[in-house]
């Protein structure tokens, strides 16, 4: 099976895969290796806190010493209440049994929050990066040449925050999402076209691991049912084959609701109640006043201020709309409601966060827009093709820069142009 994975890419994406792996495992150690603590805090505690309450305590008693920067203890109660579900425990499960494991033989900390355990998270935000990396490649392989393919990825990665959130924060849900985004993209053609039993299976399991991460994902099924739409014909034939198969996407919400079955059972335990809206006082209160300007272009993390590759991406995908190509109208509807969703939330930006977090699982259908756009420069006169090549690379270079300048946290009334323009200054000059 390992065999014929690796057959079924060119040397050259292997060779790209083991140096991307390499490098991220390299970059993560080093910005860990001397407050590797600091990796299990806020969102990324509360992801991860089930595993070693479920395979090490037995419980969700608080531990004595306990960070509960990522939770809290239910009212009247001993009991952990945390707000997060469980999805990127399931993601980072085998790292936790492996690190668990080499604890016990080393003679370590077997409290679940140890060195070990923190390299274990690490390795699993890596690993999930260049698997992620790997199913893109058999995505964009299909209508793009290499080097427009790897250039792409490298856009991606260091032109986002998706690097931040596997090197510096590899306990937070995005790389893991990420990496679902791209498999769920990578089976849906398949499913259309052969709708068995068994992919209905794989990629209903697939979408409910995103569902239970983060259900407000759940907006990438329009993918799948807007793909290849692009004329009143191509309406007529998806309705039908909606018809033909709704049996098999009956799949869809079962396999959401088995997946959320242990999260019934955690709230239940904890507080005795079946269904819990676990974020208490936080919600959608800017619903009809959405801060879509500001979740765009703020400094308070604003998507394009902090991720400028998305400009390339937002034209590629108006030139794919254009041309009615690579089901730019689903990825533009998916943008459009996830961006809406963003503005709403109570909290935009997201709190102290390197650039908007909440995109970083979309680039994953950017990518293909990003793609394109670098494959038609790559078609231009060599002054074009330099000038728009030189641009990437410079917001790809402003980005990493940017990485490694920030220092939680740049929100707040006291964050403003004048102080992103410093910290980009004091990066430049080291």
């Amino acid at each position: 099976m390992i065999t014929k994975v690796l057959k079924s890419i060119k040397p050259v994406y292997f060779i790209f895969l083991i140096l991307l792996l390499s490098l991220s495992i390299y970059l993560s150690f080093n910005a860990h290796c001397k407050i590797y603590s600091i990796t299990l805090h806020h969102d990324g505690l509360g992801y991860y806190m089930y595993l070693p309450h479920v395979f090490i305590y037995h419980d969700f008693i608080l531990e004595p010493g306990e960070d509960i920067s990522g939770y809290n203890v239910a009212q009247g109660t001993n009991q952990i209440f945390d707000k997060y579900t469980y999805g990127v425990s399931v993601m980072i499960l085998p790292f936790f049994l492996i690190s668990h494991f080499l604890a016990y033989l080393t003679g370590n900390s077997l409290s679940g929050f140890s060195m070990f355990y923190v390299i274990g998270v690490m390795m699993a935000a890596a690993f999930y990066l260049v698997l992620g990396m790997f199913f893109l490649i058999k995505i964009l392989s299909k209508y793009f040449r290499p080097a427009v393919v790897m250039l792409t990825l490298l856009a991606i990665y260091g032109g986002s925050n998706l690097y931040f959130y596997t090197i510096r924060d590899p306990a937070y849900s995005h790389v893991y999402s990420f990496f679902l985004f791209c498999l769920f993209i990578y089976l849906v053609p398949g499913f259309i076209n052969s709708p068995t039993w068994k992919r209905s299976f794989l990629i209903s399991m697939i979408f409910g691991l995103i569902f239970l991460i983060r259900p407000t994902n759940g907006v990438v099924l329009f993918y799948l049912i807007l793909y290849e739409v692009y004329s009143k014909k191509d309406i007529i034939f998806k309705l039908r084959w909606l018809k033909q198969n709704m049996i098999k996407l009956l799949l869809l919400p079962v396999c959401c609701i088995v997946w959320m079955i242990p999260q019934l059972l955690y709230w239940h335990l904890v507080t005795n109640k079946w269904i819990v809206y676990s974020y208490i006082d936080e919600g959608f209160t800017f619903w009809d006043k959405p801060k879509i300007f500001h979740v765009l272009f703020s400094v308070q993390n604003g998507m394009f201020v902090y991720a400028p590759i998305a400009f390339f991406s937002f034209i590629g995908l108006c030139i794919a709309f254009y041309k009615n190509k690579f089901s730019a109208s689903a990825i533009i509807l998916i943008l459009a409601l996830s961006t809406y969703l963003f503005a709403s939330w109570w909290c935009w930006w997201y709190g102290g966060a390197y650039g908007h977090r909440g995109y970083i699982e979309f680039f994953a259908f950017l990518s293909i827009p990003t793609a394109y756009l670098i494959s038609l420069l790559y078609l231009q006169n060599p002054f074009i093709k330099f000038t728009g090549i030189s641009l990437i690379l410079m917001c790809i270079l402003y980005s990493m820069l940017l990485n490694y300048a920030y220092a939680w946290p740049w929100e707040g009334p006291n964050w403003t142009w004048n102080s992103l323009l410093n910290a980009l200054l004091i990066a430049f000059r080291k």
